[in-house]
């Protein structure tokens, strides 16, 4: 809600008290407390009442004959029970980041904290948070981030849709847990590795790798924001920024940037400049220069995820196809799809514009610069949109690749944890095979899993029969839902999807699920595919399994080791 609906809203509340006062005079009074003393109009409505009350001569009662009380507590455990017009709100959070920004207040500086919070911060029920920008009109010194609070007395405040919280100066905050994270003094220059793992306000010292001006859309539709993106990079790293301010400075510059914020994009840190952020030119002889930088803050296939921008990387292109279509505008355009892959993995690449090679050239090794990152199907793929983002280089800096065989052994945790990545490998023991598992029917449509014959996108239609498994995977750390397709299910169980439909049919769904639980329950299995990973965690798409034989002695006298018993 909007500062003038709040005041509005307010008006009529004064108005409901005492008739007779005049309604602009209540907007002024109002707006004097916010500007001049920044209270919002919940926290001044028993003193501009009482103030008008006397002005007009008119009791000190409101016309209920009761004096005005404030409104009962709102307890809530979650942020999304609230709506925009709710008061004197009390909710555990956890303070994500903290930040102070000095406003000019009847010509004096004042310091008004802002920041995110999060509700659920024990991580009952499902475990999942909702975050919410906030405002502390209190200046409360034990709001610091990583700590838990209750926070009695807050109020919402809802602008374009996007709901925050007021910590108002009559709201009252208890630490329930104190913080363990490091506080960072936000005038000190830390590296740009701290800053991607750094909430709030903070200061780098980077040399500049890449800039460009681009363009934003509002939301609202309204019309269009001028931006500058870029990266920059120092001795630990590379960390990308979004400036909404202008940035005149050129690759290869060192700056020095100042009380910049952390945000995080598709989870990938990005600096965000704006106009309390002090951009300067920084000297340094000692520090890394370009070219020294664009080389060691290259990445590896392993290290993508969706989102991130201006990449650089050094791949392998094993294929290629080209597709023409027609655009929303009548235009032919030709779009390049491939395959790449280095010693982490491997991934697809888009292509938009002309390629610097032959089709007929493959395999090439190749250096691509500040390409972007959208995931394809779960899995990142690298975006190209001019051809002056590649060059062909004459060889490999690894060893020969097969690309028929290139699988990468990943730890199960390390998997799990990790961005969504293909062609891997990992171990787990199987602790759960669903019921779901068999014979299903998929729409010819979309692929999508008919309900009773029926599919949610195209209603009533002939499935297409399908074969899977599904299991439940674990390593003592960490667990993963997977799934096996058609050719994996059919080598797992060793039966053809014709001779599975007709065992299922005489004996049914739930034999067959026992039969795979009596066989793999509790087994160790070595499985290949990709990994999905998003907000609900991690998913394995298995192309193949195999049982793995554990030695029960080694395997006892590892784990005796580990946890120190004799």
């Amino acid at each position: 809600m909007s500062d003038d609906v709040n005041i509005e809203s307010a008006i009529k509340q004064v108005l409901a008290s005492v008739p007779g006062a005049n309604p602009e005079e209540i907007k002024v009074e109002f707006q004097r407390y916010q500007t001049d003393f920044l209270i919002p109009p919940s926290d001044a409505m028993r003193s501009v009442i009482r103030k008008f009350q006397s002005k007009t001569g008119s009791s000190t009662k409101t016309t209920s004959g009761q004096a005005p009380t404030a409104s009962p507590m709102k307890k809530v455990q979650r942020l999304s029970e609230l709506k925009a017009d709710d008061k004197n709100i009390e909710i555990e959070v956890e303070i994500s980041s903290h930040n102070v920004r000095t406003q000019k207040v009847r010509g004096e500086d004042k310091d008004i904290a802002f920041g995110f919070l999060e509700d659920n911060p024990n991580g009952e029920g499902d475990g999942k948070r909702m975050r919410w920008s906030f405002k502390d009109w209190g200046a409360n010194s034990n709001i610091i981030p990583g700590v838990v609070v209750r926070i009695e007395g807050a109020s919402v405040n809802e602008y374009q849709g996007q709901m925050s919280l007021n910590i108002n100066q009559t709201s009252r905050v208890v630490v329930l847990k104190e913080s363990s994270r490091v506080n960072v003094n936000p005038n000190e220059p830390i590296s740009l590795s701290d800053a991607s793992n750094s909430d709030g306000d903070i200061t780098v010292i980077g040399r500049v790798l890449s800039v460009r001006k681009d363009v934003i859309h509002r939301k609202d539709g309204s019309g269009t924001i001028d931006v500058v993106r870029g990266r920059l990079g120092d001795a630990s790293g590379a960390l990308s920024f979004l400036s909404w301010e202008e940035f005149n400075h050129e690759v290869g510059t060192l700056v020095k940037i100042e009380k910049v914020q952390v945000r995080r994009f598709k989870d990938n840190p990005e600096m965000n400049i704006g106009r309390y952020t002090k951009v300067e030119v920084y000297h340094d002889a000692a520090f890394p220069e370009t070219s020294e930088l664009n080389q060691s803050t290259r990445v590896t296939i392993s290290k993508l995820r969706d989102g991130l921008r201006d990449v650089d990387l050094v791949v392998q292109l094993i294929d290629l196809t080209e597709r023409e279509f027609t655009n929303s505008k009548g235009e032919e355009k030709k779009i390049r799809s491939g395959e790449l892959i280095d010693p982490s993995g491997r991934c697809r690449m888009t292509c938009w514009s002309e390629l610097p090679f032959d089709k007929s050239d493959l395999p090439l090794c190749l250096s691509l610069e500040k390409v972007s990152v959208r995931a394809w199907q779960g899995i990142p793929d690298i975006t190209i949109n001019a051809a002056d983002q590649i060059t062909v280089l004459d060889e490999t800096p690894w060893d020969d690749i097969d690309p028929s065989t290139h699988i990468i052994d990943v730890d199960f945790t390390e998997l799990v944890s990790g961005p969504s990545r293909a062609g891997i490998a990992t171990e787990a023991t199987v602790i759960s095979i669903k019921q779901d598992s068999g014979i299903i029917q998929r729409c010819p449509e979309c692929r999508k899993i008919l309900r009773e014959g029926s599919c949610n996108d195209h209603g009533e239609v002939d499935g297409n029969k399908d074969f899977r498994i599904k299991l439940v995977l674990d390593d003592g750390i960490s667990t993963a839902s997977t799934i096996m397709n058609k050719a994996a299910s059919e080598k797992f169980t060793s039966q053809d999807t014709a001779k599975m439909e007709k065992q299922i049919a005489e004996n049914g769904s739930e034999a067959f699920v026992a039969d795979l639980r009596q066989q793999w329950l509790g087994r160790r299995l070595r499985v290949e595919g990709r990994s999905l990973s998003d907000d609900q965690g991690a998913m394995l798409i298995i192309d193949d399994a195999s049982g793995v034989e554990v030695d029960a002695v080694l395997a006892a006298t590892e784990v005796r080791n580990e946890w120190g018993v004799a």
